[in-house]
């Protein structure tokens, strides 16, 4: 009885493993770009060293406008 489930959850966490190795062979590329861009991106911005501390020139951004419904 024991040996049943030991090999089943031997068969659980080896499953798992080959699973999470084939996601970092074929899916793990892409995120580690990306998270590499993001992160270079932080460092230095595009707009230069100011760009980051500009505020926006539009104060009414987000404003919530009201529509009346109109009876035909």
């Amino acid at each position: 009885m024991f040996a049943g489930l030991i090999r089943t959850l031997a068969t659980i966490v080896l499953v798992w493993f080959v699973f999470r190795w084939l996601d970092r062979m074929f899916g793990g590329r892409s995120r580690g770009r990306a998270q590499g861009q993001k992160h270079a991106n932080k460092k230095h911005p595009a707009g230069g060293a100011n760009a980051g501390s500009r505020k926006p020139k539009d104060d009414n951004i987000g404003d919530y406008v009201d529509f009346e419904e109109i009876e035909k």
